[in-house]
């Protein structure tokens, strides 16, 4: 069983969703600590997106983040010789977390699973035009060929859609948008608003929580 405080490892631009997987390059002090504690014991932080995203060097140690991140996993580890690290992990699953005090370098945060319902249906009508939208959004940005590649895996449709939402290069807050939702319904909803704004040139009328 996880601890219920666990390392936070907030980044700009970056999200992660569960079942996808993602390759880190550990060389901050305070992320190099975070990972060799991490490797000696559970394997698992919290990897959260930052409210700001642009900043002229490292981000900063108090920059906010949103309150719903993914718990991540190290599946494979290489351990540099100046104690930096190359790191792959995987996402598990969507968490809600509530910074504490860290007396390590790093942050920590308190954390809960988000419910995630995965087997509601998802009607064919609503996956057909979600697929339609899909195929318009490849063929504008010239990725029809990555994205028949991942449709042809015949994955479970919850791990589809995340795996679609991790390759796809949409906004960071539309991503997270997509992370908050509470099940497969509702993630195909919103992952399909997102892909018409997106070619309709228009701003999303909801959008993440706090």
């Amino acid at each position: 069983m996880l601890p219920a405080l666990l390392p936070l490892f907030p980044l700009p631009r970056v999200v992660l969703f569960p079942h996808t997987f993602l390759q880190l390059h550990i060389f901050e002090p305070r992320y190099r600590q975070m990972t060799a504690e991490c490797l000696a014991s559970h394997q698992h932080f919290i990897l959260v997106l930052t409210r700001t995203h642009e900043w002229p060097d490292l981000v900063p140690a108090a920059t906010a983040t949103f309150g719903t991140g993914c718990l991540a996993r190290i599946v494979k580890t290489e351990a540099l010789p100046d104690g930096r690290f190359n790191i792959l992990v995987q996402g598990r699953q969507a968490v809600r977390i509530q910074e504490e005090p860290s007396n390590r370098l790093f942050r920590q945060a308190r954390w809960e699973a988000e419910p995630f319902d995965a087997e509601a249906p998802w009607p064919e009508d609503a996956r057909g035009a979600f697929t339609e939208s899909l195929f318009r959004f490849a063929g504008r940005f010239d990725l029809m060929a990555q994205v028949k590649q991942l449709l042809d895996l015949d994955l479970a449709p919850a791990v589809l859609l995340n795996t679609l939402a991790m390759a796809l290069d949409l906004d960071p807050v539309e991503k997270q948008f997509l992370l908050e939702a509470p099940g497969l319904p509702s993630l195909a909803d919103r992952f399909h608003q997102v892909l018409d704004f997106t070619l309709h040139g228009r701003d999303m009328p909801g959008g993440p929580s706090a």
